[in-house]
């Protein structure tokens, strides 16, 4: 959905948020693992919150509620994903980690747009919650490929000889 004025762009972000707390909602019912499954469904709790704050912006702004529309609700929606063994999960994740890294940058881009300061200081909150889902997401993948930061190692001696 291409936007222009800032009614659109809310209205984007508000789809956008529906389409990652329904695929973060079907994961977690999906996956086995009990702290994996918990995790999904605390980020379709905060992408729930997204969406009703940027619903409350939407009747604020423009003194009327915000309809969602089936139709937009399922171009927004992330594809289902076959969730079996480990590169299922890590095909989720890396969908979900794309997911975030776009959400943080389109609300970066908005709060650069708004002169209004409460809306500015909203896209900038969300766009630092979207960068923690991301980071969350990068560890969860991390931790399931057993990949490692050279910068968690406290040692730069162990590397030169």
């Amino acid at each position: 959905m291409p936007y222009h004025t800032l009614k659109d762009a809310i209205s984007r972000a508000i789809y956008a948020e529906i389409g990652a707390m329904n695929f973060y909602s079907r994961m977690a019912g999906k996956i086995e693992n009990e702290e994996g499954s918990g995790k999904f469904a605390q980020l379709s709790k905060d992408e729930k919150g997204h969406k009703d704050t940027l619903k409350g912006w939407y009747s604020r702004l423009f003194e009327t509620e915000f309809i969602e529309s089936e139709e937009d609700i399922k171009s927004s929606e992330i594809g289902d994903i076959p969730i079996s063994g480990q590169a299922g999960a890590i095909e989720a994740l890396d969908i979900a980690i794309e997911a975030e890294s776009r959400a943080n940058d389109f609300y970066l881009a908005e709060a650069e747009k708004t002169e209004d300061p409460e809306l500015k200081k909203m896209f900038e909150d969300l766009a630092e919650q979207e960068k923690g889902h991301y980071d969350l997401l990068s560890a969860e993948k991390n931790a399931l490929t057993g990949g490692f930061y050279w910068f968690d190692i406290d040692s730069s001696g162990f590397l030169e000889d």
